[in-house]
């Protein structure tokens, strides 16, 4: 019987622990679990049990494989016919999206959703009015309206009936300004799952190339956690996609490729935040490969990434051939590197010698590829893109997790002594920043001095070059300083959103925008440093 480690307790051991592992440690297992649970589901849940008492004693620890390792044991445990067991689980894991959801960037709502309806068929009542409380919380907090969270009262209180209570008294909807509206763009390799609801509205699996909108609600105040929401889907037809695009008339345009177990949901709630975050001015762009939303089903994401190159190539010839050709730039996150990389290399097959650059930055963050074969490629990318960037890191998730499946075969995104320099890209190492990188301060500074100037690692905040050796090309190494001030990101967005062309232009905007007398004084040289003399 698969014995159920206390979450909680489980988690907290782990963070203290967390901490990169070695080049040449893999990860005994778990490239083969997907399949052995497929062929052998008691076996399965023997060698998650066993990984799991591995995690807690402090040998291996990663949130995200956390998660989906107590994910896929709920699933064999229902399908075992244990599924009061898996019902707790999946309350449990509800709980822990909640707590750890700017590491994991999971919407703990569908996670409350699974778990309310299992804990309902396996009659543990009183377990599922307690989710359903928190579940409203998180709904409220998420700024659902009152039809929703009517709903979600009108279950508690038929749950505390029938427990022989007396129902709550909950506090209604947030008031109206709370949140914003963000439409976002979308292109995707994933078939619909035919569910209505936006969250599950696609699923793992492949289909042909499609198109739509879709609207995320972002808190008008950014707060410390991330309380998006995906809200809703609209697919269009490609010609009425495109048409939308044109109406719209963007100066620049903004691709993001999301890494491996990255779904839909989590992707287009990353775009519309990491658009707003860089200032709002790009209009976003998501391409959705068929990625699992599971870190255990990486090996089968490699394979989707691959072949995804085809449809992304398709895609950026259709935002090429755009009215007004607006700036494009590219961002990839992680395995998301290995679709952009093949897409650009069949771009670079009909590249005449002559052709002007077709994108502005092409933008490779922590990719996940090998790294003979990103270096071999460079060579023939270089003359697609006005400037071509690699963010690496040795402490990112991806990373980590590459590296204890390839062991030793180095990753175009290891950072650290392992980055990667060639003369065609702009290397710069973020091994000094944890956690996610794509909502990290000083990597969206980074990035906004980026798309906004086209700028020059020297003449960008924190970057301090470390040349191997006489005429090389250097690392640039991030360095913690003022650089990855919260307020300086909120300062640049603002600079972005004003269109701002001079120095005289952007130190009066400092004035106005930042009240602190003491941050101004620190932030002149950074703003001045975005108009060289």
């Amino acid at each position: 019987m698969f014995r159920l480690v206390p979450l909680p307790l489980c988690v907290v051991v782990l963070w203290a622990v967390f901490a990169p592992m070695g080049h040449g440690q893999t990860l005994d297992g778990f490239a083969t679990l997907p399949y052995l649970a497929s062929a052998d589901p008691d076996a399965a849940l023997d060698r998650i049990g066993a990984t799991l008492d591995a995690m807690e004693q402090g040998e291996d620890a990663d949130p995200r494989v956390i998660h989906d390792l107590y994910d896929l044991a709920a699933d064999l445990l229902v399908e075992g016919g244990q599924a009061a067991q898996a019902a707790q689980i999946r309350a449990r894991l509800a709980g822990f999206a909640v707590q750890y959801r700017d590491f994991l960037g999971i919407d703990p709502l569908p996670e409350f959703a699974r778990a309310v309806a299992l804990l309902r068929d396996t009659a543990q009542d009183e377990m599922a009015r307690d989710t359903l409380l928190a579940m409203y919380d998180e709904q409220r907090a998420g700024g659902a309206g009152q039809g929703v969270l009517a709903e979600t009262d009108r279950q508690i209180a038929q749950l505390s009936e029938a427990l022989g209570e007396d129902a709550p008294d909950l506090t209604g909807p947030l008031s109206e300004g709370v949140f914003t509206e963000n439409t976002i763009y979308y292109a995707t390799t994933r078939a619909p799952s035919g569910e209505p609801d936006a969250a599950r509205y696609f699923d793992d699996g492949r289909g042909d190339l499609s198109f739509g909108r879709a609207s995320v609600t972002l808190p008008a105040s950014p707060g410390p956690v991330d309380i998006s929401k995906l809200r809703q889907v609209h697919p269009m037809d490609g010609r009425a996609w495109a048409r939308d695009m044109t109406e719209a008339a963007p100066q620049s345009v903004l691709v993001y490729i999301p890494d491996a177990a990255t779904g839909f949901e989590q992707a287009a709630r990353r775009t519309a935040l990491l658009t707003r975050a860089l200032g709002g001015v790009d209009l976003p762009v998501l391409f959705s490969w068929p990625a699992s939303a599971s870190s255990l089903d990486y090996m089968a994401d490699s394979a989707a990434a691959g072949a995804a190159a085809r449809d992304l190539d398709r895609l950026l010839a259709l935002l090429s051939d755009l009215p007004d050709r607006p700036r494009l730039h590219l961002l990839a996150r992680g395995m998301g590197a290995q679709a952009l990389a093949g897409a650009l290399e069949r771009i670079a097959l009909r590249q005449g010698v002559d052709d002007p650059p077709r994108f502005d930055q092409v933008i490779f963050a922590v990719p996940d590829m090998d790294a003979e074969r990103f270096t071999d490629l460079l060579p023939d990318l270089h003359p697609l893109a006005k400037r071509i960037t690699l963010y690496a890191s040795d402490r990112d998730w991806s990373m980590q997790l590459a590296q204890r499946l390839y062991g030793s075969a180095l990753r175009a995104g290891w950072g650290g002594e392992a980055t990667l320099t060639a003369p065609a890209v702009d290397s710069v190492d973020l091994s000094a920043r944890a956690g996610d990188l794509l909502s990290d301060p000083g990597m969206l500074s980074d990035l906004a001095m980026l798309l906004w100037r086209d700028l020059p690692p020297d003449q960008r905040c924190g970057l301090t070059p470390e040349p191997a050796g006489a005429g090389d090309v250097p690392v640039w190494r991030y360095v913690e300083g003022i650089c990855g001030n919260p307020a300086l990101i909120g300062l640049l967005a603002a600079m972005r959103r004003a269109d701002v062309h001079s120095r005289e232009a952007a130190l009066a905007l400092l004035e106005s925008t930042v009240s602190d007398p003491a941050l101004r004084r620190r932030f002149r040289p950074v703003v001045s440093r975005l108009w060289p003399e």
